[in-house]
């Protein structure tokens, strides 16, 4: 756990760990409450079963987490934005005994079969519990679960994906060395959702190293003059997101190296990654180092990355996801397991230390994705991911998800395919294609795109032009069957094009 020693190391220094909204938590004070809570865990039920943490960006969250780790048990982060009926589908699968609430729900509404924790019985621990000092033999280790982080399940049901000590130590070692991180006091953005991996990234690379996380609460992203405000005062030099966050700041004309001066690198995960949104950032961020990561969560948040170059924005290729990280090893294979020749597509398979041990509590879906195979002679994990891709020259490139293939009017198409193409229509900043169901089959194809520049024509202009322009660059069977323009695409919890909404909204 090497997260628990950079804050012991930290913690004898006068560093801030913490930033939000403009209270801060000291690496002392990290290290001091982080201490408490995990022996009140330790004292109050001696088995491991892991504690949910209900909340957003507050700063007593993070102590939570590491005292749950210190005391031996796993946390699981449940972002504010999920109903408390979400939460009691967890804590049905868990059992959990303690659940931290940082939100407005009371403490009736989890049931009577669980602690539920507030701010207010969080700071009397943090009291009584004030000259507590845990031995590191108590510590998660090991193959031990650090966190589980549940993703939607299509029985409607959410699987628990569990991360170990040794997969964060794997991925935080490569991500670390990869980002440049360092412990000359950097200040990371702490933007994702905690219930989202790629917020695994700030906190654990960010605090292992003594950096200082500039966290965006859900009020603050709520509040456009706010955001950019805090921007302006951040001095953030390493920026973690998804693209789709991105998109969203770009329509403020103010975003540019003006307004963050010290931001020298952006790495963004979770998503595609467009062509027109790397040159715009490019542009408004002169020499900066965009770098473009893919991984899913079940594979500890991201198994490749790449800096993205001109010599990459100007190929005629979609902008690739990179190479394989240090200690994993990726594989694309035919339907039947065979490994396939460069240049063709494939499902893509992770093997290696970063792979998580499974779901929990469900082997029925953990045998459906996970296994083992050989590698220089050692059993490692392995899992397919479901994402189709293809390698040139070492360089992986994804072309969307097997179950984002549909079949329309007898043809098959991939969505991703379409949506690259739109983006490479003139104007167009980012772009979504929707399919449309009737009577259980698919009738149509929608397409929703944001504009890199706002014009004066009307809905249905725009999508015209941006239909013609697209006729030149697929088959007028993929072409969708009408465009509508938004101003911004919505976003979820995990930062991500929230698709659900959108094709509420249609």
């Amino acid at each position: 756990m090497e997260i628990i020693k950079g804050i012991k190391k930290y913690a004898n220094t006068d560093r801030i760990a913490l930033k939000c909204d403009g209270e801060e938590l000291s690496y002392k004070d990290l290290e001091r409450f982080s201490e408490s809570i995990g022996a009140y865990l330790k004292e109050v039920h001696s088995d491991n079963t892991p504690i949910i943490i209900y909340g957003n960006k507050d700063n007593l969250i993070v102590p939570c987490m590491i005292g749950a780790l210190k005391s031996g048990r796993a946390y699981i982060p449940l972002d504010v934005t999920f109903p408390v009926e979400r939460v009691l589908t967890v804590a049905e699968e868990v059992e959990p005994k303690i659940i931290f609430n940082f939100t407005d729900s009371s403490k009736e509404e989890f049931g009577l079969n669980v602690t539920v924790l507030d701010k207010d019985d969080i700071n009397r621990i943090l009291e009584e519990y004030k000259n507590e000092v845990i031995n590191e033999a108590s510590w998660v280790k090991n193959d031990e679960n650090a966190y589980m982080l549940f993703t939607s399940g299509s029985t409607g049901k959410p699987k628990g994906v569990q991360i170990s000590s040794n997969n964060l130590d794997n991925f935080t070692k490569w991500i670390i060395d990869y980002l440049k991180i360092d412990d000359s006091g950097m200040i990371i953005m702490n933007q994702v959702s905690y219930s989202f991996d790629v917020s695994v990234i700030a906190l654990y690379g960010g605090l292992i190293n003594g950096a200082t996380l500039f966290s965006l609460s859900k009020k603050t992203m709520g509040n456009y003059k706010e955001l950019f405000k805090q921007f302006s005062e951040s001095n953030i030099n390493l920026w973690v997101s998804t693209p789709s966050f991105v998109g969203i700041c770009l329509n403020e004309d103010s975003f540019n190296s003006k307004m963050m001066p010290k931001l020298n690198s952006m790495i963004v995960l979770g998503e595609v990654l467009s062509k027109n949104l790397s040159k715009e950032v490019l542009e408004r961020f002169p020499g900066l180092r965009l770098m473009n990561g893919y991984g899913p969560t079940e594979a500890t948040v991201a198994v490749t990355a790449i800096d993205v170059t001109d010599d990459i924005i100007n190929d005629d290729k979609s902008i690739p996801i990179g190479y394989a990280m240090d200690g994993i090893e990726i594989k694309i294979v035919d339907k039947n397991g065979k490994e396939v020749a460069d240049g063709e597509k494939g499902e893509i398979i992770m093997i290696g230390k970063s792979v998580s041990k499974g779901y929990f509590k469900n082997q029925e879906k953990t045998n459906e994705v996970f296994y083992y195979e050989e590698i220089n002679g050692l059993k490692e994990r392995a899992y397919r991911a479901g994402d189709i891709g293809y390698r040139i020259d070492g360089k992986i490139y994804y072309c969307g998800r097997k179950d984002f293939q549909i079949k329309l009017n007898g043809f098959r198409i991939e969505i991703e395919d379409i949506e690259n193409n739109l983006c490479k229509v003139p104007n167009v900043r980012n772009a979504v294609v929707l399919p449309v169901y009737k009577d259980e089959k698919i009738a149509y194809l929608q397409g929703v795109v944001e504009l890199k520049e706002k014009n004066n024509l009307s809905n249905l202009k725009n999508g015209v032009m941006i239909k013609k322009e697209l006729e030149k660059l697929i088959q007028s069977y993929m072409v969708p069957r009408s465009i509508k323009i938004v101003d911004e695409f919505p976003i979820n919890t995990n930062g991500k094009i929230d698709r659900k909404k959108l094709m509420e909204e249609m």
